[in-house]
Order: C-alpha cells, then structure tokens, then sequence
C-alpha cells in the first residue's frame, strides 16, 4: 500500500506512513507535504510504528512528503496526483467511442489515451517504487504533452 493516498478529486491526502524503526511510538513528527505550487506543514504523532493523518490540498502532478522528527528528514516519499490526466484520458476515450468518422480519428485518439495511461502508470511506479522523483516527473510532463497534443490530421 502506499503511503499517500490521494482521493478522486485531488484535494484531500490520506497519510499511512510507515516510520517503525525510525520514530518510536508516541513521539511527534512534522510531516511536510509538497506539491508543484505549496508545501504543507503538519503536527502528528507515531501510533503503532505509523502517521495517520490527512489534509486539504490541492495537488496536481508529483507530491512528496518528508517526515521530520528532531530537526532532521528521517523519511522521503513520492505519488503522483493525477486527476488532470485522468480527465483527459476520460475524454480521449469518450470521444474515440462517441466518434463516427470513417478515418483513422477515432483509433488515433483511443491511442493517444493509451499511451498516456501507460506513461501514467510508469510515473507513479517511477515515484511509489523506485522513488524516483525525476523519473517520475519526467514521464508525468510526457503524459501531460500528450493531452495537450491536438491532431492536425484534417479529416
């Protein structure tokens, strides 16, 4: 499971952040949450070797978390909040099944939605596994290209 969940709409972080090992239970941590435009600080305390907490934010793209406990990072953590994506791969596919054109349009578009959910799914293994932040942004601005792309073919 990862540690950051990050709801449908993309404005609420659910936080199950493993820190056993590195905070022992009971003590209190600053859980510093950042996305492409804000960061959030957070208090909460380690029950059971966990942080259980969640917050408003508005996220978009790659969202790290740091977990500090006495003034030092003892944990980093990456996801990826996809919604503007998701958004656009439901749009891509509704209109490649609503199309009607007898041109290579419609394949075209189903195509396109593939490939930016495939480059999705690489993004969030890049930051949720491998922990690669770079990576991982780096495929997400891909996939985000892709959605932006219109086809010129004319037909």
């Amino acid at each position: 499971m990862n540690p950051i969940e990050v709801s449908n709409n993309c404005k609420l972080l659910k936080f199950n952040v493993s820190v056993s090992g590195l905070v022992p239970d009971g003590q209190s941590v600053v859980l510093k949450v950042t996305n492409n435009t804000s960061t959030v600080e957070l208090n909460a305390n380690v029950e059971g070797g966990y942080i259980l907490t969640s917050t408003s934010m508005e996220t978009a793209g790659i969202v790290t978390y740091e977990v500090i406990y006495l003034s030092e990072v003892v944990k980093i953590g990456y996801t990826v909040s996809s919604c503007e994506i998701d958004c656009c791969i439901a749009k891509l596919t509704e209109s490649a099944i609503n199309c009607t054109c007898k041109c290579d349009k419609c394949k075209e578009e189903l195509d396109r939605a593939e490939k930016i959910l495939l480059l999705l799914i690489s993004a969030k293994h890049a930051a949720e596994v491998e922990q690669n932040k770079e990576d991982a942004i780096a495929k997400y601005n891909k996939a985000k290209e892709f959605c932006t792309e219109v086809c010129a073919c004319g037909c």
